[in-house]
């Protein structure tokens, strides 16, 4: 592993480089604009040559080294985008001269190493097209090129277009990925695949990071971090795979950061972190109660609504967090007795509103932004199937929640609606819910529409794997199926599909995706290389084959 120091200037100049790239693509608008008429320019720039020749070996010590561009660059996107391994620091001046890039090592090169230089994939051209994917340069000092290497796939947090990548050879203490530069990095491709080549034969941990200065170190409250499924030992027969899903994984003790209420029945408090509270609780000069009701304000990282049983009493109350690993952060605030007379809204229903299920619903589920009061006196709600009222039974099932079950089965091929009145419904200060008359409508796919997958999983490994289904228009996990060697995925709506397999290594029937502190791996998942088609009254075929390495 590198000292950080080493690279911490160079890290700084990055973040501007980035910053200027950004401002030049901004300012540069007008002129860049293609001539009227002619094609918009969409290519991709890439690395048309270099010197020394990529895979050139007995590279003189004190050799020129440049790369050149197939078209003009945006210089500050191509030098914050720029690796090097082993790592210059300060050590490294730029000289750009047209489409050419001359690195002036300070000092001669090192001896009988593989020296690597890779461009990332935010590097772009004048007019803002990126590199297709990172792009690297490998030549050596020495009579051999290091030819190991990792690939693999990294799960990109949504908004991200790319990640990178750091490996660190071990040595005599184990890397912390926000303390010690790494031995080698690179840039994902958009899709999260990459091939980190090159490497020195060894054992490596690798993390994959949401690097948004460009300092290839974590820092925790503002990147997100994924550990790999396993520390590999690279050599030059085989190239292992490993995967990453990074999470937001922030080291710094819990605490809140603002809590106040609102009306006498609610506060409004926000966490440092993410995590969801198990509970929260209030004590107030009349002794501690817990919070009846608590739901997230997505409007705001780590914020909650807090709904109580009771008023509050004194000047001031203390409102504590219980939290998953143990931590109870609290801070008091202000008691207020304004009266609540804000009305209840409808969070959401299962099934949705609007919707078409693959499955026959047994009940109706209604859930709302806070919790409510059922009137006695229901009997203007209604179900109907298509025209026909359905008996059903109303209760409520949680503080916030109602649950509609119907007398008799449902059945498909119908198209169903629930009505309630708003007078039926109000919270707990007695405030009508806000719509005058809450209506859910659903419906559920015939059953002559829908098919099937059936798969089985070829892997050296043994089982319990996770197997979920995507649909490719959206992105989204459909339904997950817990497999021994075979799964199926039975009755769903024709359309294009993606299958992912996790191996379930602690057998807990969910996907762990690793930490930093506490270390702990990713579980492995894969992506079958096809997408799957469900036709209707047919059954699909897939044959799974899991790899952990790739032969060179």
């Amino acid at each position: 592993m590198n000292s950080v120091t080493s690279i911490t200037v160079l890290a700084a100049i990055k973040s501007v480089l980035l910053a200027a790239a950004l401002m030049l693509a901004l300012g540069s608008c007008a002129r860049m604009a293609p001539p009227p008429g002619g094609p918009e320019d969409k290519t991709a720039p890439e690395i048309a040559r270099s010197a020394p020749a990529h895979d050139a070996v007995n590279v003189a010590r004190e050799s020129d080294v440049f790369i050149e561009f197939s078209e003009p660059v945006n210089r500050p996107s191509v030098e914050a985008s720029l690796y090097m391994s082993p790592e210059p620091g300060r050590r490294l001046r730029y000289r750009w001269s047209g489409k050419r890039l001359t690195l002036d090592y300070l000092d001669p090169l090192p001896e009988n190493r593989t020296v690597v230089v890779t461009v990332g994939a935010q590097a772009k051209d004048m007019q803002g097209n990126p590199l297709e994917s990172s792009q690297t340069v490998a030549f050596s000092t020495g009579d051999h090129i290091d030819r190991g290497k990792v690939e693999g796939r990294a799960q990109l947090p949504e908004g991200t277009r790319t990640l990178t990548i750091t490996a660190y050879l071990f040595s005599d203490s184990l890397p912390d990925p926000m303390r010690d530069a790494p031995d080698y990095r690179m840039q994902t491709s958009p899709d999260g695949s990459f091939e980190l080549g090159y490497l020195a034969p060894g054992r490596y941990r690798l993390f994959a990071l949401d690097d948004r200065n460009l300092d290839g170190l974590w820092m925790p409250a503002g990147e997100w971090i994924g550990s790999a499924n396993q520390d590999v030992t690279v050599s030059e027969l085989t190239g292992p795979r490993v995967t990453f899903v990074p999470t937001e994984q922030d080291t710094s003790p819990a605490m809140f950061l603002r809590a106040r209420q609102v009306h006498a029945s609610m506060l409004e408090v926000r966490l440092n972190r993410d995590d969801a509270p198990m509970m929260f609780s209030v004590s107030d000069s009349a002794g501690a109660q817990t919070a009846l009701y608590h739901v997230e304000d997505t409007t705001a990282s780590g914020s909650w609504r807090l709904y109580l049983d009771r008023e509050l009493f004194g000047d001031s109350a203390v409102a504590v967090a219980e939290l998953l690993n143990g931590e109870r952060p609290g801070l008091r605030f202000a008691v207020q007795t304004k009266p609540d007379t804000s009305r209840p809204h409808l969070r959401e229903t299962l099934p949705g509103h609007r919707s078409i299920t693959r499955e026959i619903p047994r009940e109706l589920v209604i859930i709302f932004d806070e919790p409510i009061m059922l009137r006695d006196d229901t009997l203007q709600a209604d179900l109907r199937e298509d025209t026909t009222h359905i008996d059903f039974t109303l209760e409520q099932t949680d503080p916030a929640a109602l649950t509609v079950i119907p007398a008799r089965p449902l059945r498909t091929g119908a198209k169903y609606n629930f009505t309630l009145p708003n007078s039926r419904v109000s919270d707990r200060a007695g405030n009508l819910f806000a719509d005058s008359l809450l209506t859910v409508s659903w419906s559920s796919f015939p059953p002559d529409s829908l098919g099937n997958i059936h798969g089985v999983i070829r892997a050296p490994d043994s089982g319990p794997w996770l197997v979920e289904l995507y649909r490719v228009k959206d992105r989204k996990p459909t339904a997950t199926a817990f497999a021994s060697a075979q799964f199926d995925f039975m009755g769903y709506p024709q359309g294009d599909y993606l299958v992912r397999v996790i191996r379930d290594a602690n057998a807990n029937q969910r996907f762990d995706a690793g930490s930093v502190n506490p270390f702990t791996f990713s579980e492995p998942f894969q992506w079958h290389p096809d997408t799957l088609t469900i036709r209707a009254r047919w059954t699909a075929d897939v044959d799974f084959l899991w790899t952990t390495v790739t032969q060179q």
